[in-house]
């Protein structure tokens, strides 16, 4: 069985002790998961596997620190009985595909929307087969989940964009399909005003079963806050910049690791709560139950974070990723093939005309996840490498 490896820690086996005096731009940040320098977050003393908008969650989950990674473990035992009691968010609005209105109304008032049946029963199979070959990939480099990755680098969790050596899955048709489709296109075009949008990424997130750690807390920053010297304004005061959407391939349950969005908090510029100080009513403010298949259209400055998987089932959730039509950042790279390009619609064309490469240009790294960092790196290199020196060149000032 996946997951559930006794032998790996909880919090895995980094020291994660982190330093109280710390601001809140440095990676070791732990008087709140306010994370302002987003992309350019440093490292810090502990260098964990995460996405670098993510490198201040580096001091793990402290209510676990003492428990056994056991289905069975007393804490385990009394924790999901916890979450299914108090899991999900009251009076949950699940909307379909056709109320675009009702559902740009919920998302602008909550900072996201949920909505049903935004795969085909054909899509959904596909994705899932697409995911089930990255997990099978990394359990086979890291037998124990013990690297983690994803928001913390918490173990028994990855992120498939950030372990995926071109930094994205633009190389899977199956995530490709996700750029465009009628079920969410119409709600996405509604949110920013414009069909103008782009999209700019494509990954997710996995749980494998003995996800006992809570992630923190935390915003999805792939920017810099706004240089204003004077305070008056910052990027929440503005129109939505990036939108996220993520795909169940699972039913979420109160035990299977539900995404927890906090309603209302794209615009709020109070701190984020450490996992210390974060109310329990946060902890069980999850997005479940909810169909696999559905979609979770999220504002990225909303308070979101990833909740244990305490069952036995993988949880995965690919995602795909847009900027506002007046938005762009460090974040945008040049991560989809010519020859994928082509096969896309003319308005998911549209949508990734900043990310695709030149007809017979390389993408570095497509089709390759690996859960190590220093290993990425290599096999990239090393792609990089086969390439001539000017066109090696040119490629990395590109990415």
């Amino acid at each position: 069985m996946i997951g559930w490896n006794a032998d790996v820690p909880a919090n895995g086996f980094h020291n994660r002790t982190a330093d109280a005096d710390s601001t809140a731009d440095t990676a070791s940040n732990v008087s709140t998961n306010d994370n302002p320098a987003g992309l350019a977050t440093e490292v810090g003393e502990v260098d964990i596997e995460t996405t670098p908008e993510h490198r201040n969650l580096v001091a793990g989950d402290p209510r676990c620190a003492n428990w056994t990674r056991s289905y069975d473990d007393p804490d385990v035992t009394a924790l999901r009985e916890r979450m299914r009691e108090r899991n999900g968010i009251p009076g949950l609005e699940v909307v379909s595909p056709d109320e675009v209105e009702r559902a740009t109304t919920l998302f602008l008032r909550e900072g996201f929307v949920a909505v049903r049946n935004a795969l085909t029963a054909d899509h959904l199979d596909r994705l899932r087969a697409a995911a089930d070959q990255v997990v099978a990939a990394l359990v086979e480099a890291d037998p124990q989940a013990a690297v983690g990755g994803g928001a913390g680098g918490l173990p028994h969790r990855y992120s498939f964009g950030g372990t995926s050596v071109s930094r994205h899955m633009f190389h899977q048709p199956e995530w490709c399909r996700l750029i465009d489709l009628p079920t969410t296109t119409p709600i996405l075009t509604s949110i920013f005003g414009s069909p103008d949008y782009i999209v700019y990424g494509a990954g997710g997130d996995l749980a494998l079963p003995g996800a006992i750690e809570y992630q923190g807390l935390h915003s999805d920053n792939v920017w810099t806050e706004l240089h204003d010297p004077i305070g008056g304004v910052s990027m929440r005061d503005l129109p939505v910049p990036v939108v996220h959407i993520n795909f169940p391939l699972i039913d979420l349950t109160p035990e299977n690791g539900p995404i927890r969005q906090v309603l209302g908090t794209h615009r709020s510029r109070a701190p984020i709560p450490t996992l210390a100080d974060e109310p329990e009513w946060m902890r069980f403010s999850t997005v479940c139950p909810l169909p696999a298949g559905s979609a979770i259209i999220r504002d990225a400055r909303c308070w979101h974070g990833g909740t244990p998987n305490l069952s036995k089932d993988v949880r995965a959730m690919p995602n795909v990723e847009f900027m506002a039509p007046w938005f762009r950042s460090e974040a945008l790279i040049r991560s989809m093939s010519f020859d994928m390009w082509d096969t896309l619609s003319p308005h998911a064309q549209r949508l990734s005309r900043y990310i695709v490469r030149d007809k017979g240009e390389t993408v570095v790294g497509a089709g390759i996840n690996h859960p190590r960092r220093a290993e990425r790196e290599r096999l990239y290199e090393e792609q990089l490498a086969t390439l001539d020196a000017d066109d090696a060149r040119t490629y990395r000032q590109q990415t």
